[in-house]
C-alpha cells in the first residue's frame, strides 16, 4: 500500500472542508494511511469578474487539479462533481463517488412565498433564475459572486433580498441556520449531480484502487446518469438544463427542467437503464 496519498484540492473553505472528509473516509477505509491535502488555486479562482456559469463551463475550477494529476505532483484530486466537465484530460477517470450531500437548492434571506413584488434575488445561475421565474415573474435576478459566507452575508447586509444556493455547501459548513426555505423538486430541480463529490485519479494507479473503497455505488448509478445527460445534450453551466436521477430495483426515473427559446418546460421519465432514461428525457424536453 502506498505510505502517503495526496489529495489536491481548490483552497476555499468549502473545497477544504469537502476535501478534509473525503481524507477522513480515506483513513477510515485504510487505517495507518497518511493523506496529505494539497492546496492548488484554480484559475477560476483568480478570476473575480468573469461570470461563475462561464468559469465553470469552461472547466476553470477543476483543470489545474486534474493537470497536477497527470504531472503527477499528487496522487488524487477532490471536485464538486456539478463544476466537473463531462470530459477529464486522458488518463484521468473518477476512482469514488463518495456519499451524496443534500442534492437540492435552498433560498438564504427570506420564503419564496414572502418575498416582495419585484424583490432583488442573488444567483447568476440560468437554472436557477429560469425555475424561479416560472414560480415568482415578478421577481429581478443579478449575479452574486463569492464564497458561501459572503452570499449570505450580502443577503443580511441587504444587498439582496435573498440568495439561491446549494444546500450542500451551506450544510457542509454549518450554516444551516441561514436557510429560510430548501426546494424539492417540485419547485426547484437541482443541477446534474449537485452535491456529489468526485475523487479523480489516474487510470491503473495504486491511488485509484485506494479511493475506489469509498466509492458509493448507488451515488455512482445516479450522477454517472446525470452526467450522461450533460455529455448526450453538450449543455453546459449556461444552460438552463436541470436533472435528478432517482434509482429504482430496475428502473432510473428522471426528474428534468429547461428553459430556451421553445420556453420552460419540465418532465419526468422512466427508463429499463440509465441510457434509455436519458433518452426518453431529451425527448420529453425537446433537447
Amino acid at each position: 500500500m502506498m505510505p502517503e496519498l495526496r489529495l489536491a484540492t481548490r483552497g476555499s473553505e468549502l473545497a477544504l472542508t469537502q476535501t478534509q472528509w473525503v481524507a477522513r473516509e480515506l483513513r477510515r477505509a485504510h487505517p495507518g494511511l497518511t493523506v496529505t491535502v494539497v492546496t492548488i488555486e484554480s484559475s477560476g479562482d483568480r478570476d473575480r469578474n468573469s461570470p461563475v456559469a462561464a468559469l465553470t463551463e469552461m472547466g476553470a475550477f477543476v483543470r489545474s487539479l486534474q493537470y497536477a494529476l497527470v504531472d503527477g505532483r499528487v496522487d488524487a484530486a477532490v471536485h464538486s462533481c456539478k463544476d466537473l466537465p463531462t470530459e477529464s484530460p486522458e488518463g484521468v477517470t473518477i476512482a469514488a463517488f463518495p456519499q451524496r450531500a443534500n442534492p437540492f437548492d435552498v433560498l438564504v434571506g427570506s420564503r419564496l412565498d414572502d418575498l416582495d413584488r419585484g424583490a432583488v434575488v442573488g444567483t447568476g445561475s440560468p437554472r436557477r433564475r429560469s425555475q424561479l421565474a416560472v414560480l415568482r415573474p415578478d421577481l429581478e435576478f443579478v449575479e452574486l459572486r463569492g464564497n458561501v459566507d459572503t452570499r449570505i452575508r450580502k443577503v443580511h447586509d441587504g444587498e439582496v433580498a435573498a440568495a439561491v444556493l446549494a444546500a450542500a455547501g451551506v450544510e457542509r459548513l454549518g450554516r444551516g441556520s441561514d436557510v429560510a426555505q430548501e426546494f424539492t423538486l417540485e419547485t426547484m430541480i437541482p443541477a446534474p449531480a449537485q452535491g456529489s463529490l468526485a475523487v479523480e485519479t489516474i487510470a491503473g494507479t495504486d491511488a485509484l484502487e485506494l479511493v475506489a473503497a469509498i466509492d458509493d455505488p448507488r451515488v455512482r448509478v445516479v450522477t454517472e446518469v446525470e452526467r450522461l445527460l450533460l455529455s448526450e445534450t453538450g449543455a453546459g453551466c449556461r444552460s438552463a438544463l436541470a436533472a435528478y436521477a432517482v434509482a429504482g430495483d430496475r428502473s432510473i426515473t428522471m426528474h428534468g427542467f429547461n428553459d430556451d427559446d421553445k420556453g420552460p418546460r419540465r418532465a419526468v421519465v422512466t427508463g429499463a437503464s440509465g441510457k434509455a432514461a436519458v433518452a426518453a428525457l431529451i425527448e420529453e424536453l425537446r433537447l
